[in-house]
Parts: C-alpha cells; structure tokens; sequence
C-alpha cells in the first residue's frame, strides 16, 4: 500500500510530538526545578507586615485580609483590588452576599460595606460583645448593657435601629440574624456548679415575648441560620438544630470530646476538628440533616481548617492536605512557609495560606 507524502508527513509530525512530550517528561521526573514549574502547585508570594495578626475570608472572588489598620482585598493572582482603611482595635469581619460587615468587638463602632463602598456606620452606647448580618445587610449587634446581663439590637441596611431586647436572665454569648431578619441569642447561666445555655428566638415584628426553645448542658459557642431559616447551635457538648418553629430537628452528641475548632457555613458540611490526644487531630464532616459523612485522622497537629462547600483543607507540619466529605485524601502540597491560616477561594480550585510573615496562593485542585 502507498502512502502519500502528506500522511507521512502527519506521521512524522505526531512521532515529533510524542518524541518532545517523553523529552518534557523526563525533564520532569529528573529536574525538580522543571517538575514545579509545570505543577499544579504553582505558589504566589505575598509579602505582608511582620508581626501583624491577619483574619481572612473569601469575598465573591476575592479573598478579604482584615487587620486593625483595614481591609485589603487580594485576587487569585495575589493582587490588591482594593481596600478600605478602617482603625479598629479588636476587629471581627462577616460576609453575607454581597455586603460585609467590620466590627470593633470590645469597641463601639460597626460598619457596613459592599466592596470598598461604606453602607453604613453604627455607633453603640456600650461595648460590643458580638455581631452578625444576614444578606439583605439587617445588622445584629450584643452589647453590654448597664442593669442587665446584656442587650441584642436589631438595625437595617442604613444602620437605622429597628428593635432592642434586654436580656436579664443570661449573659450573652453568640447571636445571629436570619434572612427574614429573626434573632437567635444564646444566653449563658450558672446554677451552682452547672453551666448551661437557653436558646432564644425573637421575632422582631412581633409583639410576642421572646421564646426559649431550648436549654443545653454547657457553652453554646456559635449560632448560625441557614438559608432555609434552620438555626444551628454549636456548644462544647454537641451540635443541635432546630426548625423556624422552634423544635428541634436534630442532635449530634460529640460524646465528651471538646471540638477545637469547627466550619458550619456549608449548607451540607459541617467539619469539626477533635483533639484526638497525642497531638493528633480527627476531623469529621456532617450533612445538613446531622448525619456523618465521614472522618479523616491526621495522625499530627492542624494549625489550620478551612471548608468550602464540598472541599475542605488543613495545615499540618508538612504541608496542606485537601479531603473530601469522606475523609478521603485528594491532594497533599508541601508548603514553603509555618502555615498560621488558611482559607479557600469561591472557586475552590486555590487557597490563601498565610504564614508568619508571608503568604502563598496554592492550586489545590
């Protein structure tokens, strides 16, 4: 059979091809310089201030450093977008939709942005114990109170005060606000050597007294509700949801470990991190209906978790792992620098690790 010059001329071509790609991929196995060049765990430094505490959470498609001096939004490609100066001695930052909110815990002041546009600026009488805000920019804040054990207020997207409650019965530890702008306050009380929480719903719109709708053994650490108006409740003990009704949905019982750290922003998964004793840590994710999906023991210290959506990450001595909900290992990146933080992209495809005085962007998928 014949064969026209073109055809051999394609199948000198493809032999060429084949003949450079095993020349790249021996230069790969042999050349770690060249293996990180075309690997997936391509880094790009940043160089921050040098004994500077930093929190971080990820802002549409951009990842938000937060200081005492402001906020300072980075891009994937480890570039300033933009920032906005804002003093505050103790900062807390939450994001909601497209707004997000910087409060000066132990200060007085909240402020309110969408980007680097200031929305609003709320001033308190008192100091502030804690504040959420849901996504139509509604501000929850907890303050001290004189004569009470603490007071909740509500105000709208303008920091106008809609609503004040004064709790009496308990000191107040987290709080937050849903969607349709209802209040979650968790109360704390001693009765002689006991320790216990009551959970409280409030309906600002409604001239109905405030209900509690539960009494939990120990410290209720964290509130949050879920889209669909579900009220998640994080104490040392266990976790409990319960319904826009009140009742509960469901319990998860820790079973006398102490969660070290936990992430309930995912609508189906929950990831907390137990220590396991030995200086090992177990992490364990959780559906939105309180079922277990499965566990992952790092055999070592994390410094660090982060989960968004289905993909979580943890800093170990070593470097980042990356794991499903299962608890399977999908990736491990060695990383140049002491990892302090972590947090993951809206795309989960990289994540921001800052160190002690410095910061990578890593490709974790």
């Amino acid at each position: 059979m014949k064969v026209s010059i073109k055809n051999a001329f394609n199948k000198k071509r493809v032999l060429a091809v084949i003949a450079i790609f095993a020349v790249i991929v021996v230069m790969i196995v042999s050349n770690p310089e060249v293996g990180e060049f075309f690997s997936s765990t391509e880094t790009v430094r940043l160089n921050f201030q040098t004994g500077v505490e930093y929190d971080m959470v990820d802002y549409g498609n951009e990842m938000l450093l937060v200081n005492n001096e402001g906020v300072f939004a980075i891009d994937k490609r480890g570039r300033e977008a933009w920032s906005v100066v804002a003093a505050t001695a103790s900062p807390q930052i939450w994001v909601n939709g497209r707004y997000f909110m910087l409060a000066d815990i132990n200060g007085k002041t909240v402020r309110t942005f969408e980007k680097e546009k200031l929305v609003a600026q709320i001033e308190t009488e008192n100091e502030i114990l804690s504040a959420k805000m849901n996504n139509n920019g509604y501000v929850a804040i907890a303050t001290d109170e004189l004569g009470y054990k603490g007071m909740v207020m509500l105000f709208n997207k303008n920091g106008n005060e809609k609503f004040r409650w004064h709790s009496g019965t308990g000191y107040i530890g987290d709080i937050d606000v849903s969607d349709n702008n209802k209040l979650a306050v968790a109360q704390l009380t001693t009765d002689k050597d006991k320790v216990y929480s009551r959970i409280i719903m409030i309906d600002p719109s409604s001239d109905k007294e405030p209900e509690c709708i539960a009494e939990l053994e120990g410290i209720v650490m964290k509130l949050k509700y879920r889209d669909n108006g579900t009220l998640i409740a994080v104490s040392d003990r266990g976790v409990y949801a319960y319904k826009r009704s009140g009742r509960q949905r469901f319990a998860i019982d820790f079973g006398g470990r102490k969660p070290v750290e936990c992430n309930i922003e995912n609508e189906n998964n929950m990831v907390f991190a137990f220590d396991s004793g030995l200086n090992s840590i177990v992490l364990e994710s959780y559906s939105s209906n309180g079922k277990k999906r499965g566990s992952y023991d790092a055999e070592s210290e994390i410094f660090a978790i982060d989960a968004n959506g289905e993909c979580i990450v943890a800093a170990k001595r070593d470097g980042i792992v990356r794991i499903t909900p299962k608890g399977r290992v999908k990736k491990e990146i060695k990383a140049s620098k002491d990892v302090k933080d972590i947090e993951v992209f809206a795309g989960r495809d990289k994540m921001l690790s800052l160190g002690g005085d410095s910061a990578e962007i890593m490709k974790i998928r």
